[in-house]
């Protein structure tokens, strides 16, 4: 179709310009900050807990669950919630990050639009039969196929619609829907499977066409208030309809909620009592008419929801590892959120499905005696959780003045950081040289402008770095040095993005000072890394940057939307955006350069 091939060239263009490195003219439409900053919120928890063999688990058992799950560097988990008998039995998050925050849960947001969906139908507002294209009949095209016509809310539910129309096109658009009704199937809806957000984003505007409202103002008194979770972020497309397959932000005990909520089959005890929040045949149809995937982990999927590996357990899922598991024949549910390598699924999956199965040895009908000395070594396994290698200080016999009260010695200051105080430096340009890591620049839509220098200052446990940037703005970050993480709020185009830092100042084999910071983006999946190779007297600097999850995996994502394979091309765009680097010279200093230092050769060769 016309419409078909003038996305595609929308596409290309978007590409094009970003292997060029201007993002700013990949958006079609202009960033839009989320400008209230997100606080840390344990208030609300609303589950009842217990210690494990209050309710059947052996403390020995969660401990090796989270032990293997900190052994798989692969996974990068953040925090973990586990659910038994609809008590929290064991919770951990991975430093520096903290289940007390609101996490992205890309995929995970259509199960909560799959609920919101449920509930509509159960009042009367819409059926699954109803047919997608007449709920906007303003949105008509001359050349409206006739295929798409024949699309249900049933089959946008379980990604059998087929619609060609996916996650790139919603970059380079701004009326989604009138996109979405204006391409072709790819398929006759209904009869195969074609994974596709956009499927959950129509649902989410027909949710707001027959109840005259937001996402999440219709959900607030009918799901998230009764389920006592503090009223969410959920990020709209520029027509202000909430992303629906994408968007939302959750904590990992409020997902685990979500799953309770499905194993009591809709019911929740809310404080007024026993409500039905969810139909129970919604539940039931959700986990048991399932279509094939042609995927082997996951065989298949339901009403917003996966099958799991696990005889009669299901799961929510998001890219990134984001999972809520629920294993009905535990009566536990598990919740987990990460920054995983990987994008559908990992060991994460594996490693629950080793620890819940039928057989798990773990788990026993009744209460169990307490075994207070594997209760404690459970509660040392998840106070003592990291999410980067190194951030982990060597364990010590603790000092008499540490036992009463006195915290830890702070490091000394490295020999390296006398000759770095006080220096400034000013950067080449390079238009991926910024704080954000480029991932979650093309997630959020959100391109800050690339540094164009930093200065250094250090002190015992403290590396202070001010970034200035190409518009002429400056971040003052403080990041915790070969000790914990420092935390704070990280201003990026108007959004507010609560971060950690963490450095290690060490040398290099040819006696290089060499700085390691890792800003960890708290409520994402992201994590920048920046390696500063200082040279020349110190009076030059190279920077390479990093990022986890990887970007060549993220590529491989992008050309599969787009073109359902790589090829030449994806290689070309994974090298060029894994070349991030920044140059430096020495820009000013608040003491003498070392002598001779302004009379070195001012080439620059690449050394590394």
């Amino acid at each position: 179709m016309i419409v078909d091939i003038v996305s595609q060239m929308k596409t290309v263009n978007l590409l094009v310009n970003f292997l060029q490195g201007d993002l700013s003219r990949c958006f079609s439409y202009p960033f839009k900050p989320w400008e209230e900053p997100t606080l840390p919120d344990t208030s609300l928890y609303g589950l009842p807990t217990s210690t494990p063999e209050s309710q059947g688990v052996e403390s020995a058992w969660l401990n090796g669950f989270f032990t293997k799950l900190r052994e798989d560097a692969d996974i990068r988990v953040h925090s973990i919630a586990v659910l038994r008998h609809g008590v929290l039995i064991a919770e951990g998050s991975f430093k520096p990050y903290t289940a007390a925050f609101p996490h992205m849960m890309f995929s995970l947001s259509k199960s909560v639009v799959a609920m919101a969906v449920g509930i509509a139908a159960a009042e009367g507002k819409l059926q699954l039969s109803d047919r997608l294209v007449d709920f906007f009949p303003e949105k008509a095209g001359l050349f409206r196929s006739q295929t798409l016509s024949k699309v249900t809310l049933q089959q946008l539910l379980q990604m059998t619609a087929g619609v060609k129309y996916n996650e790139v096109f919603s970059v380079t658009d701004r009326d989604w829907v009138h996109g979405f009704l204006s391409s072709e199937c790819a398929f006759e809806p209904g009869t195969d499977f074609y994974y596709n957000s956009m499927n959950s984003y129509m649902l989410a505007a027909v949710l707001g066409s027959v109840t005259g409202e937001g996402l999440v103002d219709y959900l607030m008194p009918r799901l998230f208030e009764p389920l006592r979770i503090p009223r969410p972020r959920w990020e709209t497309c520029p027509m202000g309809i909430e992303k629906g397959g994408w968007g939302l932000y959750l904590r990992t005990v409020d997902m685990a909620k979500l799953g309770q909520l499905y194993l009591q089959r809709g019911r929740w005890e809310t404080e007024d009592g026993p409500r039905q929040l969810l139909p129970e045949s919604w539940v039931n149809d959700s986990t048991r008419r399932m279509v094939p995937t042609h995927e082997k982990t996951n065989p298949g999927y339901g009403y917003g929801l996966w099958s799991f590996p696990v005889p009669g357990a299901y799961q929510f899922n998001g890219v990134f590892g984001q999972y809520v598991v629920v294993l009905p024949h535990l009566d536990a549910v598990v919740a987990v959120t990460s920054g995983s390598q990987n994008f559908v699924s990992d060991d994460t999956a594996s490693i629950i499905a080793e620890y819940f199965a039928p057989d798990a040895a773990g788990f026993h009908d009744a209460p169990l005696p307490q075994n207070l000395r594997a209760l404690r070594n459970l509660k040392g396994t998840t106070s003592h959780l990291y999410a980067l290698p190194g951030m982990a200080q060597p364990a010590k016999a603790k000092g008499f003045f540490e036992r009463f009260g006195k915290g830890p010695e702070v490091p000394p200051l490295p020999q390296q950081a006398d000759a770095l105080e006080g220096h400034v430096y000013a950067f080449s340009e390079n238009p991926y040289g910024t704080l954000m890591p480029l991932i979650l620049r093309a997630l959020t839509q959100n391109d800050p402008p690339p540094l164009s220098g930093v200065g250094l200052s250090f002190s015992p446990g403290m590396c202070q770095l001010t970034f200035r940037d190409a518009a002429g703005g400056e971040t003052v970050l403080n990041a915790g040095l070969d000790a914990d993480a420092c935390r704070s709020d990280l201003v990026l185009n108007g959004e507010h993005y609560p971060v950690s830092a963490w450095a290690h100042l060490t040398s290099d084999e040819d006696d290089r000072p060499v700085l390691k910071l890792s800003l960890c983006f708290l409520q994402t999946p992201c994590v920048r890394q920046m390696k500063f190779i200082f040279y020349r007297g110190e009076s030059r600097v190279l920077v390479r940057f990093t990022e986890f999850p990887d970007v060549g995996k993220a590529t491989e994502m992008l050309f599969h939307l787009v073109s359902g394979g790589g090829g030449t091309l994806q290689k070309m765009f994974s090298d060029a955006v894994r070349q991030q680097k920044l140059r430096g010279r020495l820009d000013a200093i608040t003491r003498p350069i070392a002598r001779g230092a302004e009379k070195e050769d001012e080439s620059m060769p690449e050394l590394f």
